[in-house]
């Protein structure tokens, strides 16, 4: 049995920028005797005996859910389901009963409760290197040291505007994907249906602007200020999959789904997802997320994560970004402290465990690296709902500012 850990670059959390806890020695093992029961979901089921709920399966294998699995749920009397394209997870509305006939089974690794998720929007420039770009704009033609030519990176988001001209649909914006908003909603009784989407929408960023600001931070070209308020990567591709402003896992894994689809369809293959979103709780290795961002790094495509805004406590790191084969991203202040806000680890724990594939794996509790995330100023949506920056945060005459004149 292979066991490792993951040397985890910084210069590759800096070119995408935003881009229960298991006790130490514990070991999660490779055939558990029945799959792992999400506990939150457990007590939905307590406490509203009778009623379905939208429950996420995860399978014991590299690829998506088979016909065979599928008619398994169907079986089990489910008629709402979504399958995911090239992840080994499904999302279904089942009863406690189907879901504990479910856990009984060899190939199902976890359930878990489609939940809602936070979105990350780590409210500069020096320690990232985006002045050092700003100031070299014949680097932005080069793939190093800091432009991100040759990559395309999938922001997984609540959408981007890419009408706007620092992330310009075409040229820069490579593709926008519109998927529905909690996609079990949208299919409850049809049946149990491969995922869905639309592609090639200008703006997918309908309600809520925080991916369009993501976008903007990870690779936004400045066209709309003179350059003055370039991402940190404005040489890269970058792709949109919005899921609206309300986010819950199953439409996050839903993005991770098409990163893994898509990977090699497009000039610049898709090497980075940015995922600026999460929630709180200990890690776990089973959880669909963790699964989703585990099978992309097996294709060679990086997650960066971030660690979240419930600091300054201890143990508030977000549980999705504490997988070792992802990138956790602190916020700090332009001064190189850390945020007040930023999520911490936990001194000192870590442990380990084996993933469904039998590769043994190594965690520790702590962000990997930290970014500026302070009162950084990029792209806002036209149909957003951030606010209008400070009048101190103008740019100087020359440049043309990147926002509506007026507030709103």
């Amino acid at each position: 049995m292979e066991r490792r850990t993951v040397l985890k670059l910084s210069a590759v959390a800096a070119a995408s920028m935003f881009a229960g806890s298991l006790p130490l020695g514990q070991a999660l093992a490779t055939t558990p005797p029945s799959a792992r029961l999400d506990p939150q979901l457990a007590e939905l089921f307590a406490a509203q005996p009778g009623v379905p709920q939208q429950a996420i399966v995860t399978f014991r294998q590299s690829g998506p859910p088979t016909a065979t699995q599928s008619r398994a749920l169907s079986a089990l009397g489910i008629d709402t389901g979504v399958l995911m394209h090239a992840l080994p997870i499904a999302g279904v509305v089942a009863t406690a009963a189907q879901v504990e006939s479910l856990c009984a089974r060899d190939d199902v690794v976890s359930v878990f409760h489609n939940a809602r998720l936070t979105y990350f929007n780590s409210d500069s420039r020096e320690i990232t290197g985006a002045r050092r770009a700003v100031d070299n704009p014949k680097d932005f033609g080069r793939t190093l040291p800091f432009s991100g030519k040759g990559v395309t990176v999938l922001v997984n988001d609540s959408g981007i505007d890419a009408a706007h001209d620092d992330v310009k649909f075409g040229p820069h914006v490579i593709e926008n994907v519109l998927a529905p908003q909690n996609v079990l909603n949208e299919v409850v009784g049809q049946g149990i249906l491969p995922l869905s989407y639309v592609e090639g929408v200008v703006n997918t960023d309908l309600g809520s602007g925080h991916g369009t600001h993501c976008a903007g931070t990870v690779g936004g070209t400045g066209a709309r200020s003179n350059g003055y308020y370039r991402g940190v990567a404005p040489g890269a591709k970058l792709i949109g999959y919005g899921s609206g402003a309300v986010l819950f896992i199953l439409d996050a894994v839903g993005g991770l789904d098409y990163a893994a689809v898509n990977q090699f369809r497009f000039a610049d293959p898709i090497r980075v997802t940015s995922n600026s979103w999460g929630s709180s709780g200990p890690f776990d290795p089973t959880h669909p997320v963790n699964v989703a961002s585990y099978e992309l790094y097996k294709r060679g495509i990086v997650s960066v994560f971030a660690a979240g805004n419930d600091g300054p406590g201890e143990d508030t790191h977000n549980p999705y970004s504490q997988a070792p084969w992802v990138i956790s991203v602190g916020a700090g202040e332009k001064d190189g402290r850390l945020a007040d806000f930023s999520s911490r680890g936990k001194r000192g724990e870590s442990g380990t465990f084996t993933m469904p594939d039998g590769t043994s794996w190594v965690y520790r509790n702590q962000p990997d690296v930290v970014a500026t995330g302070v009162d950084v100023i990029s792209v806002r949506d036209s149909a957003g709902l951030l606010p209008a920056p400070p009048l101190s945060r103008t740019p100087p005459p020359s440049a043309r500012v990147s926002w509506p004149s007026t507030p709103r």
